[in-house]
């Protein structure tokens, strides 16, 4: 990251708290939003990190984004839940219905929480990491706006429809799967237009619906699902979990977060936890995920691979290496958040280096 500051956890969490406080959230959510979006930097996942900040601040200034919500449950049923988000923030709606899915799970098993008129939620992981952190297995889902052309297609109608899952170990790290169903994240794309940058052939198709490495005709048309029929298929069925069975908007309903600056979004999520407790002895199952880990570790590596990664181990690399160093940011995305902070009168974001 070339023109890099580089600031401290701490610093970062509480800028971000202290601006969203500007924008009028509670102090309560303003930390959670911080906390989810700097959790994003700090591994190492840029695209939904800070510089999604200025958007989350231009939509809420707009009125499109309800920053004190009345969230309520719908109902609950059984081991199921429906939230109804109040256009509050994806970050709190998202954690709140987490946080009722595990408390279902803790009596009941198993929890699933539902959410309706939501907003972008940020890092799947982020919340798969609440169930894990309760010794549970998590679940996160969502919509989005259309971004990807169904397989067979040249027109955007899914979203990237993002998955993720969170596994605890024993005494090895979790396991953290988070990944969108389109080839490739659309914030990589926005980075690379930002950067002046091509993209690879595979990404993306131009309006016309050909292959292009241009991000800009890239952003204009949409994007490829991947591996073809198959992240086609995840896709329709994360969409399926989140706006027909939740009551949101169907991914074409939603507007986009970027450039639409009429209505609210009504993105859906679905977040769900496991009691392992359920099933087996904590303990037990540790062990059997270390070992299964431990399988995989001694594998042979491929040729150019010096070994074989466990999904979620980049991340936990990235998070261990920034909080020793510094989270880095580019002074382009600094001096953004600096002119929103003026314009609230909060204290500027200084550099916190060196460490």
């Amino acid at each position: 990251m070339s023109e890099a500051l580089r600031f401290r956890v701490e610093t970062l969490e509480r800028f971000v708290t202290d601006l969203l406080m500007g924008l009028e959230l509670s102090e309560t959510d303003a930390a959670l939003v911080a906390q989810a979006l700097v959790r994003a930097n700090l591994e190492g996942v840029e695209t939904h990190g800070l510089g999604r900040l200025p958007n989350y601040a231009a939509r809420l200034r707009k009125g499109l984004v309800n920053p004190k919500p009345q969230m309520r449950l719908v109902h609950q049923d059984g081991a199921t839940a429906l939230l109804d988000a109040d256009n509050g923030m994806g970050q709190v709606a998202a954690a709140t219905a987490m946080r009722e899915a595990i408390r279902l799970a803790e009596t009941l098993g198993a929890g699933w929480v539902g959410v309706r008129h939501s907003n972008h939620f940020g890092a799947a992981s982020f919340y798969c990491n609440m169930a894990v952190e309760a010794g549970m297995i998590g679940f996160a889902f969502s919509n989005s706006p259309p971004g990807m052309v169904p397989y067979g297609g040249r027109q955007a109608y899914l979203g990237t429809n993002p998955i993720g899952i969170g596994i605890p170990g024993g005494a090895t790290n979790p396991i953290g799967i988070d990944m969108a169903t389109s080839a490739v994240a659309r914030g990589h794309i926005i980075v690379a237009a930002r950067n002046g940058q091509s993209i690879p052939l595979g990404w993306a198709l131009d309006q016309n619906g050909v292959p292009t490495e241009n991000p800009d005709e890239a952003l204009r048309g949409a994007l490829l699902p991947m591996a073809g029929a198959k992240g086609y298929a995840l896709a329709l069925a994360v969409e399926t979990l989140c706006s027909a069975l939740t009551g949101a908007g169907l991914s074409p309903e939603i507007p986009s977060y970027f450039d639409n600056w009429e209505q609210p979004s009504n993105t859906g999520h679905m977040v769900g936890a496991i009691n392992i407790a359920s099933f087996l002895p904590r303990e037990v199952f540790g062990e059997r995920v270390d070992q299964l880990i431990a399988g995989l570790k001694q594998t042979p590596n491929a040729a150019g691979h010096e070994a074989v990664m466990i999904p979620g181990e980049r991340r936990i690399r990235e998070v261990e290496q920034r909080t020793a160093q510094g989270v880095p940011l580019t002074a382009s995305i600094v001096q953004q958040l600096n002119t929103i902070a003026a314009e609230l009168g909060v204290a500027p974001l200084a550099s916190d280096a060196p460490y």
